[in-house]
C-alpha cells in the first residue's frame, strides 16, 4: 500500500499550541508510515480551519515546488508560536497559584518556556527596570548574551537621556518666547482702565456695557452717579 492510499485523519490545527500540534500529527504520520513530504503538506492544509487558512492564504495559493511540508511547518510555527520575549512575559506575569497545585504551576511555566533558554527570564527582568522607550527600542533585539544586552541597553539609555535633556532645555527656554508673544498680544488689547478711570467694560462698550468693575468713574448720560450696574 502506497502513502497515498493510507487514511490519516488529523485534528484541526491548534493555533494556541502549534509545536504540540506538529508533534501530535507527526506521530500520526509515523504510525501510518506516511513518508511522502508532499502528502504530509496536503494533510496539514486539509487540517487547517478557516482562521488559520485566512492568515496563510497567500502561501496556500502558491506553495513552493519543493519542500512544501517543511515550508508550511516553519511558517505555521513562526506565525502561531510565542516569541522568546512573549514567553518570558507570560511566565513573569503569572499571578500565583490561583486554583492550581504547585506541580501544575511548574508544568504551566515549563510549557510556556518551551525549548527556550531559561536566561530569557533573567533578561526580561533586567529590561523591565528601564523606561518604556528603552524597552521598546530593545524589544526586537537579536542579542541573547546578557553582557552584550547590557551594553546595547547602555547605548539606548544614554541616547534617550540626551534626548530628554535637549527637550528639557527647549522647555526651559519657552517662557521668554511666551513673554514675547504675550507682549505682542498686550499691545493689541486695551488697558484694564481708561485714562479717565473707567473700567474695561465701559472703555470698550460705553453706555452699552452690561457689567462694571469698581472702582469705575463712568457716568451714564443724564446721571451724575457712577456707572456701576
Amino acid at each position: 500500500m502506497t502513502d497515498r492510499n493510507v487514511f490519516v485523519k488529523l485534528p484541526e490545527f491548534w493555533e494556541h499550541a502549534a509545536a504540540a500540534w506538529f508533534a501530535h500529527v507527526e506521530a500520526h504520520f509515523a504510525c501510518r508510515q506516511v513518508r511522502d513530504r508532499d502528502l504530509k503538506y496536503f494533510h496539514v492544509v486539509a487540517a487547517m480551519g478557516s482562521s488559520t487558512s485566512s492568515r496563510l492564504v497567500g502561501f496556500i495559493a502558491d506553495p513552493p515546488h519543493h519542500g512544501k511540508y517543511e515550508a508550511i511547518k516553519a511558517l505555521l510555527l513562526k506565525t502561531f508560536s510565542l516569541s522568546a520575549k512573549e514567553r518570558a512575559c507570560q511566565i513573569l506575569d503569572i499571578q500565583g497559584l490561583e486554583d492550581s497545585k504547585p506541580s501544575q504551576l511548574m508544568v504551566k511555566m515549563q510549557n510556556l518556556l518551551g525549548g527556550e533558554d531559561p536566561r530569557i527570564l533573567f533578561m526580561e527582568t533586567f529590561l523591565r527596570h528601564f523606561p518604556s522607550r528603552v524597552q521598546t527600542a530593545l524589544a526586537n533585539t537579536s542579542v541573547t548574551e546578557p553582557r552584550a544586552l547590557a551594553e546595547e541597553a547602555d547605548r539606548f539609555f544614554l541616547a534617550t537621556q540626551q534626548s530628554a535633556a535637549e527637550a528639557l532645555a527647549v522647555t526651559l527656554s519657552a517662557p521668554s518666547t511666551v513673554k514675547k508673544a504675550w507682549g505682542r498680544l498686550d499691545a493689541k488689547v486695551p488697558s484694564r482702565r481708561g485714562d479717565t478711570g473707567e473700567c474695561l467694560y465701559h472703555v470698550r462698550f460705553g453706555a452699552r456695557a452690561k457689567k462694571c468693575v469698581a472702582p469705575c468713574s463712568y457716568k451714564p448720560p443724564g446721571n451724575g452717579g457712577a456707572g456701576a450696574q
